[in-house]
């Protein structure tokens, strides 16, 4: 399996449980190398790809943009209204040491986001008492959080980022959405090839595709996926690209970040965009995604660090409850 976009391999959000951690670091190592020396000759690929997984470094390299405030909260969904609070400088080989901590929130009041927009301001939370027995598996610290906001993704301590409305391809005319789609999958083929032999030559599909305007650039962040349709071996390519082209133009799309990942269409992790914001009072844009495997999941930032040039420069620690 490779990674993607917000992946554990080639691009790669990792995910590791227990005592097999080692083991599967070491796989996924492998995996990044070997995607990453593919697109070593014109260094497209391995620029615009997430960075490794497991980091070398202290918690204190993890890239997290300080202007985006303290901690950043994720909704745990459904008709819940509790929300996991991500703490940026915990990494896979520290977040065993937040199980059992109360969430450092006291004081803070949120800002709450979604793919639409801002979806609620000012929001308070309260911390959750964790179960003895969730503490068999890794977990951020939980909380309530009181909003009569509805479909909020991500939470930002309050001032700190704005939001950005996504449009999705679900939502335009036919017409509209077909040549998006088109347009994607054509942009998708002219990338480096897949490690893997067998996704060549395969068409592209667009799984999901949101498109936003930042002052005079239109951008677009899609999934497109291929597959190999083996009964005995069904295996499924993700790619993730952000695109730019000016305003209003008809043009396709130029890329400026992709991030492939590929596996077995059961186990392949799936790459989410939660939301987009502008980060600080430079109010640079960033798009949070959410990465799930089939033991856990990640979440990541993806910045736009200078025209037509975006980046993967944080990933949160690997959680598997």
């Amino acid at each position: 399996m490779s990674s993607l976009d917000a992946g554990y391999s080639t691009a790669k959000y990792p995910m590791t449980l227990g005592h097999m951690r080692p083991l599967r670091a070491g796989l996924l190592a492998l995996v990044l190398f070997s995607c990453r020396d593919k697109g070593a000759g014109g260094g497209e690929d391995s620029a615009r790809s997430l960075p490794p997984v497991f980091s070398s470094g202290p918690a204190s390299s993890t890239n997290w943009d300080i202007d985006a405030g303290p901690v950043m909260l994720v909704s745990l969904g459904g008709s819940t209204d509790s929300a996991a609070v991500i703490l940026p400088e915990i990494t896979d080989s520290t977040i065993a040491s937040v199980e059992g901590n109360a969430a450092p929130v006291t004081g803070l009041v949120f800002d709450l986001f979604g793919r639409g927009g801002k979806i609620d301001g000012s929001t308070t939370v309260t911390p959750i008492q964790v179960p003895d027995a969730r503490q068999e598996c890794d977990a951020w610290p939980l909380v309530r959080v009181r909003s009569s906001g509805s479909g909020w993704r991500v939470g930002f301590a309050g001032a700190h980022v704005q939001a950005i409305k996504l449009d999705s391809i679900e939502a335009m005319t036919s017409t509209d959405s077909a040549a998006l789609a088109v347009s994607l999958a054509e942009t998708a083929a002219t990338l480096v090839n897949a490690s893997d032999p067998a996704f060549r030559g395969l068409p592209f599909r667009v799984r999901s595709a949101y498109t936003f305007r930042l002052d005079s650039i239109d951008v677009v962040i899609a999934d497109v996926v291929r597959s190999v349709n083996e009964e005995a071996n069904p295996r499924i390519e993700h790619l993730l690209m952000i695109g730019e082209k000016r305003a209003g133009s008809i043009g396709k799309y130029t890329t400026g970040y992709y991030s492939r990942t590929a596996g077995a269409e059961e186990t392949t992790q799936a790459t989410e965009v939660l939301a987009a914001v502008r980060v600080g009072s430079s109010r640079k844009p960033a798009v949070v995604v959410n990465i799930e495997y089939d033991d856990g999941r990640v979440l990541g930032l993806i910045e736009r660090v200078a025209p037509g040039q975006w980046r993967s420069l944080w990933r949160s620690a690997l959680t598997d409850c």
